[in-house]
C-alpha cells in the first residue's frame, strides 16, 4: 500500500537508464471500478500538456522514483475530455470536503491509498481537523461503495466504511 503524495512529483526512469525523463503530475483512476488507470506528467513546462502511461507500463515504484518499460506507448491527455470517466487524485479528489446525506460536514480528504500489486485505490484518507488529527488522528474509508464523489464532494451514506487509522495522541499510549 502507498499513498498518493508519495507519488506525486516523484521522478519516472525508464527501466535501463538512470536518468528520469519526467515527474509524476498525477494519478488516474477509472471512475467505475476504482482501479489505477495510469499516471500523468506534464509534456511541456510552460504550456500545460499532460501526457499519461497506463499503469501495465508500471515496473515498480521505488524509493527514488517510478521505473516504466522502455517502449512505454505514452498518450497526450487531456482532463476536459476525460472528466466522464476518470478520476484525478488531483483535480477530483485531493482537498475534497466529505459530507453525510445530510449534508452535514464530516471532514475533508487529505490523500488516497492504493494497492500497487492489485492496481486499485483501497481507501481515501480524510481529516477532521487540525486538532482531531493530533488527537485522534485522520481516518480512512474504504473505497468502492457506501458513497459517491460529484464536482463538489464526496457524499457518504454509509457510515460504516469509516475506519480509524490509530494515530494521534490519544493511541500514543498503545505503542509505547
Amino acid at each position: 500500500m502507498i499513498k498518493c503524495s508519495e507519488i506525486i512529483d516523484k521522478p519516472i526512469f525508464y527501466n535501463d537508464k538512470n536518468e528520469y525523463f519526467s515527474m509524476v503530475n498525477d494519478v488516474i483512476l477509472d471512475k467505475n471500478s476504482n482501479k489505477i488507470l495510469g499516471f500523468t506528467w506534464k509534456k511541456k513546462l510552460i504550456r500545460k500538456e499532460y501526457e499519461i502511461f497506463l499503469f501495465d507500463d508500471l515496473l515498480l515504484i521505488g524509493s527514488n522514483g517510478l521505473y516504466v518499460k522502455k517502449n512505454i506507448k505514452a498518450k497526450l491527455f487531456d482532463y476536459n475530455n476525460e472528466k466522464h470517466y476518470i478520476l484525478s487524485y488531483i483535480h477530483d479528489i485531493l482537498n475534497k470536503i466529505i459530507l453525510n446525506p445530510d449534508g452535514e460536514l464530516i471532514g475533508i480528504v487529505r490523500d488516497m491509498i492504493l494497492d500497487i500489486d492489485r492496481g486499485y485505490c483501497v481507501g481515501f484518507e480524510f481529516s477532521e481537523g487540525y486538532i482531531d488529527d493530533l488527537i485522534s488522528g485522520r481516518k480512512l474509508i474504504s473505497a468502492g461503495f457506501g458513497y459517491s464523489i460529484d464536482s463538489e464532494a464526496l457524499i457518504l451514506y454509509d457510515s460504516s466504511i469509516i475506519q480509524p487509522q490509530g494515530r494521534g495522541l490519544l493511541n500514543l499510549n498503545k505503542f509505547t
